[in-house]
């Protein structure tokens, strides 16, 4: 009996002493499974580079003439200062002398009065009368002289004859009515010129007499300009000249409107023509000047009704033949060093030098490099190489797989992975029960459980 008694005490110790080594080797196995069995997120697959997504446009072809822009200023072709060609007092200025009335030809302006004028052609016209008297009488003594040298019959050399015939009175006779004749054309002139008038068909730009002033032929009266034609003088870049011809006798100049938006707007302008290539540059911004002519500047062709004022600053396009076979592109599309981006058929990008002929701030025209129809490349490419992938974005496809895939597999895994090792260490639980005290199996389940839901919570989420 009390050997039996002291079996079972020894058993019990022996249970007691093995069971703390029991938990912690199966806590061991437990912690080493769990570890091995981590769920892990499948490795992404290495993607291939693609392709950069780009707007294209085709290349066009130049067409025959091209426009090139230069600013000018009017100034009048012909221009004068009026001045009375006699002297006196101004007696009359008509209403054609206002500023900014035009004239014709030949118009009365300002007339100066003419009485002297008038007195002094009466004297010429009674000086002219007295010598052709004196003319007549001498002529008459010419006569009689011949009639008693003829009477005398004795021979004379021709001089003596000539004396004798009164030939240097006659002659000086002459000369008196003459001279009598160019004073009274004279006198009439100057009586004619008491009316000033146009010398051009024109318009007064200022006036600088008054009615009363006593003028001398030395004073300005006005400042008149012709409106047959106005100049507008522009400034060119020197490489733009090769394009441009002057007018000569067998053929017009290069064509060229006149924009006057200030009075006209936008769109009128006024048909003009490249008269001259002036011989010198500026002095200043090294551009070469070209003179333009404007044909009847305030005739029936300007636009609205306006005018074409001298001194206005004014824009002209001028009409310059480009050669055949050039390509016209928009000038943002042109890079430093004159390249141009283009995409080959390959897709691939192409890094190309151009010949540039022509090039302003919205489009440029290119001589060799590229051809009508190639796909220029409008979109901006931050670090562009040469055979570089591009495609075009009326060709792009969007067929990418879900990104958060790999992570609902992974949580999946990691979801059946818990929950075995859940049941894992519940069945460790009840097994302890059975053989000693009361252990915290819940505590453990529950760490399990808590762990991982933090590992669902730190996993990323698309």
């Amino acid at each position: 009996m009390n050997t039996s008694r002291n079996v079972s005490r020894l058993t019990r110790r022996t249970v007691w002493l093995a069971l703390p080594l029991l938990i912690l080797a199966v806590g061991v196995i437990a912690a080493l499974w769990l570890l091995e069995s981590q769920p892990s997120a499948p490795r992404a697959k290495a993607q291939q580079r693609q392709a950069r997504l780009i707007t294209v446009t085709p290349a066009e072809a130049a067409p025959a003439t091209l426009d090139f822009d230069a600013n000018g200023t009017v100034e009048a072709a012909d221009a004068t200062t009026l001045r009375a060609r006699v002297s006196g007092q101004i007696v009359a200025l008509t209403d054609k002398l206002a500023p900014g009335t035009r004239f014709e030809k030949g118009e009365v302006l300002a007339r100066i009065d003419d009485a002297d004028y008038r007195l002094a052609l009466n004297s010429a016209r009674t000086d002219l009368a007295n010598a052709r008297a004196a003319l007549r009488v001498e002529q008459g003594q010419q006569a009689v002289a011949e009639r008693e040298l003829s009477l005398v019959g004795t021979e004379v050399s021709a001089d003596e004859r000539d004396l004798a015939l009164r030939g240097p009175q006659l002659e000086q006779a002459k000369a008196d009515v003459e001279a009598a004749r160019t004073a009274v054309e004279q006198a009439q002139l100057d009586l004619d010129r008491t009316a000033v008038r146009a010398p051009f068909t024109g318009i007064v730009t200022e006036r600088s007499a008054s009615l009363g002033d006593v003028v001398a032929t030395s004073d300005t009266l006005a400042t008149l300009a012709a409106t047959e034609a106005y100049w507008v003088n522009v400034s060119l870049p020197v490489d733009q000249l090769r394009f441009i011809h002057a007018a000569g006798s067998d053929r017009a100049g290069t064509p060229a409107q006149i924009y006057y938006p200030d009075a006209w707007g936008d769109d009128a302008f006024l048909p003009a023509e490249v008269l001259r290539i002036q011989p010198a540059l500026e002095t200043s911004g090294r551009m070469a000047r070209v003179l333009l002519q404007v044909p009847d500047p305030l005739g029936d062709n300007t636009p609205a009704d306006s005018r074409l004022l001298i001194g206005a600053y004014v824009r002209a396009a001028l009409e310059a033949r480009i050669p055949t076979g050039s390509v016209l592109v928009d000038s943002a599309f042109v890079h430093e060093n004159n390249n141009v981006w283009v995409m080959t058929d390959e897709n691939r990008l192409d890094i190309r030098s151009v010949d540039i002929l022509y090039r302003d701030a919205n489009q440029t025209v290119i001589a060799s490099g590229l051809a009508p129809g190639d796909a220029v490349v409008t979109s901006e490419l931050t670090a562009p190489i040469q055979g570089l992938p591009i495609r075009v974005e009326s060709a792009t496809v969007d067929e990418q797989a879900p990104d958060d895939a790999p992570d609902r597999e992974a949580t999946s895994l990691a979801d059946q992975t818990g929950n075995e090792a859940d049941r894992a260490v519940e069945g460790v639980a009840r097994s302890l029960r059975l053989t000693g005290p009361p252990a915290d199996a819940g505590d453990a389940v529950d760490g399990s459980r808590q762990a991982r839901a933090r590992t669902h919570a730190t996993e990323p989420r698309s």
